[in-house]
């Protein structure tokens, strides 16, 4: 599954010098740039129809969380500017990204649901974050302008749909807050020789950082907060310092290193993306099974972590932070020659497309995967919900 990926090489300031190339032989094991593995669509499609898709989408904009801020107490920010939203808020930027999630998830599901909104049709899940449910609320608007049948107010062209929200310490979308384990797992990935020595290249960098902040930035996931605040302040308006400009790079590197070691090995992949696929191959079996009762579009409204471990439990991820607004769908598809059922996988990476075919490993680089091929390529990361509350409990 990992591949190799080129680290950026170039210095950001003369105090910070790195020794990327020291460490580059090692690093061979490393994913690819994400643009290097996507292909388009092709052909295999005139032969195929949809049978019931899932769909994970990350929300849109926000502000920052405490959590964020703590990393850069030099920074003395006023909540006041975060006005109107409060913290870790969804931003009038990120309700228009959720905009545009809807519109394409209208136009790629269109001939699978109504346009009138059917409870039959379609489910909604979301994470308990007001950020998610907002994104998910502002999706189904644009998906669900409603017809006249359900039109109940003239002068508003909008009507409720509802979503279903798991209590916080039960869902496993929130793997990264609700899991000991997979916090355990991911920390001693750290010491995997071939990241420890790519992480310790970066000392310089934390160096720097931690100077800059205010205070100890030591590991990837230090860095992973300060870039995710940087990206939360632009959100809000904030201009932020030269120092962060010019380490921009650097910090973005670092990321990347979080997402890979995020995603390590089975393990962290069953724990954060298991339950999730297990329940997607229960409804596929059941529907290839006949089972005609059941939604063919099921939404899960969710954080950049969701998206990627999706696309981990799928075989198909390559290190990166999923944007604002970015889509997994994983979708049934039926062979209309053959009558064999097959799974491809589609992401869309910016908010509103386009979406484009992701190969699934093991499947010879073809866009559709056969069902009984991917079940044994993926069955190995499987966990039923109970499995996943015993072991998040379970030291290392």
């Amino acid at each position: 599954m990992l591949q190799a990926f080129p680290l950026f090489s170039f210095v950001i300031v003369s105090a910070f010098c790195s020794s990327v190339d020291q460490w580059m032989p090692i690093l061979e094991e490393l994913p690819k740039d994400l643009n290097d593995t996507i292909n388009s669509e092709n052909h295999d499609l005139d032969y195929n129809q949809l049978v019931l898709s899932f769909v994970v989408f990350r929300h849109g904009d926000r502000t920052p969380d405490q959590q964020e801020l703590d990393k850069y107490p030099s920074g003395q920010f006023n909540d006041s500017i975060f006005y109107p939203y409060g913290k870790k808020a969804l931003t009038n930027k990120g309700k228009e990204r959720a905009f545009l999630v809807g519109e394409y998830l209208r136009d790629r599901y269109n001939d699978s649901i109504s346009q009138l909104y059917l409870p039959d049709e379609i489910s909604v899940r979301t994470t308990d974050y007001a950020r998610t449910k907002m994104t998910a609320l502002v999706v189904l608007a644009s998906m669900y302008p409603p017809q006249a049948a359900q039109k109940w107010n003239p002068e508003l062209n909008w009507q409720p749909i509802p979503y279903d929200t798991m209590e916080w310490s039960n869902d496993d979308l929130l793997h990264f807050s609700n899991c000991p384990r997979y916090d355990e797992l991911k920390n001693s990935v750290y010491e995997v020789p071939a990241l420890s020595n790519a992480i310790s290249s970066y000392e310089n960098l934390f160096e720097v950082l931690s100077v800059k902040t205010g205070t100890n930035i030591e590991t990837p996931e230090n860095v992973f907060f300060l870039d995710n605040l940087f990206q939360t302040l632009n959100n809000t308006g904030v201009t932020l310092p030269r120092w962060a400009d010019d380490l921009m790079p650097k910090i973005k590197e670092m990321t990347k290193i979080e997402y890979l070691s995020l995603f390590y090995n089975k393990d962290l992949i069953r724990l954060s993306g298991g339950v999730l696929m297990a329940e997607i191959v229960e409804a596929i079996d059941a529907a290839i099974a006949g089972n005609e009762k059941q939604v063919k579009l099921r939404l899960y409204s969710g954080h950049e972590n969701n998206v990627a471990a999706l696309l981990a439990a799928a075989r198909v991820f390559t290190p990166h932070q999923p944007k604002y607004g970015s889509t997994v769908s994983l979708e049934l598809r039926k062979n209309v020659t053959t009558g064999k059922h097959g799974i491809m996988i589609v992401y869309a990476a910016e908010a509103g497309g386009p979406g484009v075919v992701l190969p699934i490993e093991g499947c010879g680089g073809n866009s559709i995967c056969d069902y009984e091929m991917f079940l044994t390529l993926i069955r190995d990361v499987l966990l039923s919900r109970s499995d996943y509350m015993k072991q998040c409990f379970t030291p290392l």
